[in-house]
């Protein structure tokens, strides 16, 4: 037989439940703008059920009321997986974009400052000399423009150098943000072992230990491995509910399929990456705790950040130097050398005024070998215009070595290291093509990315984040489940105050 009191007993149950319920939404829309934040909700549940009489010798199953099972956290696995992978593409991307549009800043073609017309003036110079070689203003514009071509290669070279090292910065500080990640995960799981073996579900821990895992996905590409999922559902972690998520170690993507472990819940701390360089200051490698791995056989990582990063600062690859910023300079380099060898033998072959040869080192190097960093003028030029050699037969008015230096802009030179035979002008413009592809080539990908990574972030959005008008709607109900709970308490006890206080009273 059922107790007097249980009608009681099930609307107390109502009401604690329902009030908790409206706990969750509340602090739902207390945190509808807080960053990382998933809502949650209070899964509900009948008790246990009461067998007993119902008459005629009949037995069935009153329900005793509600009750409020766990409180779970609505986040979709999938959608995160979705999300972190476009963010890492797009985290690569853009970042090799926005080196690319400092590179093009530094480069600046078409323009009126750029390498291309340090070379017209140079060459225009030159075929005015050819009308006139004995005049000293033609001569003086010449040495002027050579030396304004050179600064112009100085320029670049320095200015490409100095982004090199804002790169190499910011691979310092993005190895240290990830480090930090690394760490915050390892403590979190830690936290969160300690407390899902109460039979609690941290789910504040959980979204702290999203939020690390988005912020890392913008800079390696990872995978989450978790650690007790076999435990949990064979019962052998205490009270931990069925649908806690353990630990989760994290593995870097390599390309060529291995993982690195970098977050293990069993050691005492997280990884420790760092990468390897060589004596010119690329990157060869990386390494942990417990291994180090070299680009030739790892292929660096997969995507993100720091690969974006190392790949347009430089590093070393099947024993050669290689990264865009390091092909830029190779080919200025390259093109600065080559230009000035061919120039300074036009010139040599030239004879000045004095009937003696012209100087075979029109251009020289302020430093070592010519580069774009050390190509200047010679100082034989710096010294006397009439070491400008403008004749081939010793005549003071024969202006055709002058013109021979002035159709050098259209002779065909051998760039050895490039294995290629073309004009100045037309090497210059294959760098600045090749350039303006791979730019165009990763702002068309990142913007693909990101317009999928916007996607899936909708897509988790619409299922992790508050709606105020879902919450409010989840108020009403839960408000008039309330009430209605208080309701029926009221009329369960009216119904006692009648049996306890208006019966037996007959005959008083």
């Amino acid at each position: 037989m059922a107790s007097t009191f249980m009608g009681l007993e099930t609307g107390r149950r109502a009401l604690t439940t329902n009030q908790w319920a409206l706990q969750s939404t509340g602090n739902n829309i207390a945190n509808a703008g807080t960053a990382g934040f998933s809502r949650q909700r209070l899964i509900m549940a009948t008790t246990e059920q009461l067998s007993m009489s119902i008459g005629t010798g009949k037995m069935g199953q009153i329900g005793t009321g509600v009750k409020g099972e766990l409180l779970e956290r609505v986040r979709d696995v999938m959608l995160d997986k979705q999300y972190r992978d476009e963010a890492t593409k797009t985290s690569y991307y853009g970042t090799k974009e926005a080196a690319f549009g400092r590179m093009e800043d530094i480069i600046n073609e078409p323009s009126d400052t750029g390498l291309s017309k340090a070379f017209d003036g140079f060459w225009e110079s030159l075929q005015t000399l050819s009308t006139n070689p004995q005049d000293s203003g033609a001569r003086s514009v010449v040495r002027q423009k050579a030396e304004t071509l050179t600064q112009t290669f100085n320029y670049m070279a320095k200015a490409l150098n100095q982004v090199q090292g804002d790169l190499k910065s910011e691979i310092d500080v993005s190895t240290k943000k990830v480090n930090d990640l690394f760490k915050k995960i390892h403590n979190i799981n830690a936290e969160i072992h300690t407390v899902e073996p109460l039979g609690v579900l941290p789910n504040a821990l959980y979204d702290e230990r999203d939020r690390y895992f988005d912020e890392l996905a913008e800079y390696v590409d990872f995978e989450k491995v978790s650690v007790d999922s076999d435990a949990i559902q064979q019962g052998q972690l205490g009270n931990t509910v069925k649908t806690a998520e353990g630990r989760i170690d994290v593995r870097i993507k390599l390309p060529n399929g291995d993982k690195l472990l970098a977050v293990d819940s069993d050691l005492p701390k997280a990884g420790t990456l760092t990468f390897t360089t060589d004596a010119d200051g690329l990157y060869t490698g990386f390494k942990t705790d417990s291994q180090t791995i070299s680009f030739d056989a790892a292929g660096g990582f997969s995507s993100g950040r720091l690969i974006g990063l190392i790949e347009m600062y430089g590093h070393v690859e099947n024993g050669q130097a290689t990264g865009e910023y390091v092909n830029m300079q190779g080919h200025l380099d390259e093109m600065a050398a080559t230009f000035a060898e061919a120039f300074n033998t036009a010139h040599a072959g030239n004879l000045k005024k004095d009937g003696t040869n012209g100087t075979n080192e029109f251009f020289g190097s302020s430093n070592g070998p010519i580069t774009a960093k050390t190509i200047a003028l010679g100082s034989e030029i710096k010294k006397s215009l009439d070491n400008i050699a403008t004749s081939t037969d010793g005549n003071i008015g024969d202006s055709a070595g002058a013109l021979k230096l002035a159709n050098m802009k259209t002779a065909s030179i051998r760039f050895d290291e490039s294995d290629t035979t073309t004009t100045i002008g037309s090497f210059y413009q294959n760098v600045i093509g090749d350039m303006a592809v791979a730019t165009d080539q990763v702002a068309r990908l990142g913007q693909s990315s990101a317009v999928l990574m916007e996607s899936a972030e909708q897509r988790r959005m619409s299922v992790s984040a508050v709606s105020i008008d879902e919450e409010m709607t989840m108020m009403i109900q839960y408000q008039h489940a309330y009430n209605a709970a208080a309701r029926n308490i009221t009329t369960v006890d009216e119904m006692l105050d009648k049996i306890i206080n208006g019966m037996g009273i007959v005959g008083r």
